[in-house]
């Protein structure tokens, strides 16, 4: 059986002047996380409010490479980086596949939503990608193999569901993932998990 992935979820608060440092730092982990066994990807998710938090999206194969990632002295100086530069503690939420999605800076330190409600947003999201992906590659798939057509569908697809579509679509159904009256808030410990 195949060990799940590592993704976490960090969301911080800024000092008032240290975007453009932070934003540098961000991008700084990434990298630095990119060298990394079983890195699979990073985002940085802005705040919608100059107050507002950053989130930083950190992807790992497996929980075992994400831990090998946290535990590094890199790691760790990257943190004492972002300590400088922010205000509070972290909060740090850990995910599981395809709910990282459903992470949303603007709903801090919250469980992803239920399953069923995750299925019918990430339907939604797939559904215009997968119908109109096929038409719009047409041009450059055709005459490939059915396997290789694929496979490039599925290389431009994954990236522009997780960095473009899925961001835009979360947010949109907000109020239906995240009710206002919800208490599915987690704990801030960094060793909860969601399921």
């Amino acid at each position: 059986m195949q060990s799940p992935a590592g993704v976490v979820a960090i969301t911080r608060h800024v000092k008032p002047g240290s975007e453009a440092v932070f934003e540098e730092a961000v991008r700084g982990v990434i990298l630095a996380a990119s060298t990394f066994p079983g890195y699979a990807g990073g985002e940085v998710l802005y705040p919608t409010t100059k107050r507002g938090e950053w989130q930083l999206i950190l992807r790992f194969d497996t929980l075992v490479h994400l831990q090998e990632w946290e535990e590094s002295p890199i790691c760790q100086g990257w943190i004492a980086r972002a300590d400088a530069i922010t205000i509070g503690d972290p909060k740090v939420l850990r995910v599981n596949g395809l709910e990282a999605w459903f992470v949303l800076p603007e709903v801090p330190n919250a469980l992803p939503p239920p399953k069923w409600k995750t299925a019918i947003v990430s339907a939604i999201g797939i559904y215009p990608v997968i119908s109109l992906m096929p038409i719009l590659l047409k041009p450059i798939t055709n005459g490939l193999p059915a396997w290789l057509a694929t496979l490039v569908s599925i290389a431009i697809m994954m990236p522009l569901m997780t960095w473009v579509i899925m961001p835009q679509v979360t947010r949109l159904f907000k109020p239906w993932l995240y009710p206002p009256d919800a208490k599915h808030l987690a704990h801030k410990s960094s060793n909860s998990n969601p399921n």
